[in-house]
């Protein structure tokens, strides 16, 4: 049995990082889950399985109008929303099912916090793992700026890409900053830290299906930017071709780095 269950919509950089986390720290991680629009047909729970017409008539009482990122009914049973009250994807199951973890950044603390190398990636020290913590809750910052630019669709307007943008520069320039005084972002050793710039930089790199979008709206592609940033676009390229990322992310390298 895996230390670690993920409920999720696939792919997803934001799964990456406990997978990524994992391989450093001998978790073992189970990944359960489909494309985002089929997850509707997917009974959401610790026991995840895609449904038939007769399973969706015999979970009926676990049907629920969606809220937010999906659309009209989802199947979330009780089991799930007392893991995770929040009810949404990804979701993770610890202790055999019995601790519901969510947020991918505490997924990926758990994955740290598990397995035969743990912990793993979060700092040798109380200071350092705060100071870990402190770009974690950064890039969630950043991280969800990038979310709502990424599905904004028709409602992408100049004055949002300007939100982007603005965020992107800040955020890329506080990590040149950092990576000016030490070789990771952190500190002197790979942690937590890359590992979230990285999957956030995947998940910004679906800006390319926007192309048509921004260029209808007179707009430029900001993720290209990053180049702009010569300490930072380096660590992001050594990082990418490193085996423990390039599993997840290959298919994304090229898209973040251009």
């Amino acid at each position: 049995m895996s230390d670690i269950r993920i409920v999720s919509y696939l792919p997803n950089p934001r799964v990456y990082k406990a997978t990524i986390v994992a391989r450093h720290s001998g978790a073992e991680i189970e990944v359960i889950g489909d494309q985002p629009p089929e997850m509707a047909n997917w009974l959401w729970d610790y026991d995840a399985f895609k449904m038939t017409d007769a399973n969706k008539e015999a979970h009926g009482a676990a049907r629920r109008m969606a809220k937010t990122g999906f659309s009209g009914a989802l199947y979330k049973t009780d089991a799930f929303l007392r893991a995770n009250p929040f009810g949404d994807i990804p979701a993770a199951f610890a202790e055999d099912g019995t601790m519901g973890i969510f947020e991918s950044n505490s997924i990926m603390r758990l994955a740290a916090l598990t397995g035969p190398n743990a912990p793993a990636l979060y700092g040798d020290s109380a200071a350092a793992r705060a100071r870990i913590d402190g770009f974690l809750d950064k890039t969630l910052l950043f991280a969800d700026i990038i979310q709502k630019y990424i599905l904004s669709g028709a409602s992408l307007d100049a004055a949002l890409h300007g939100q982007m943008a603005t965020a992107f520069q800040n955020y890329c320039a506080a990590l040149e900053l950092a990576l000016g005084h030490h070789a990771h972002v952190s500190g002197d050793a790979l942690s937590l830290s890359d590992v979230v710039l990285v999957c956030e930089l995947a998940l910004m790199s679906n800006e390319r299906r926007m192309a048509d979008k921004l260029a209808a709206e007179g707009l430029l592609a900001i993720l290209p930017e990053l180049k702009n940033y010569p300490a930072l676009y380096s660590h992001v390229t050594d990082l990418l071709e490193r085996i423990e990322f390039a599993e997840d992310l290959s298919a994304y390298a090229e898209s973040i780095l251009g």
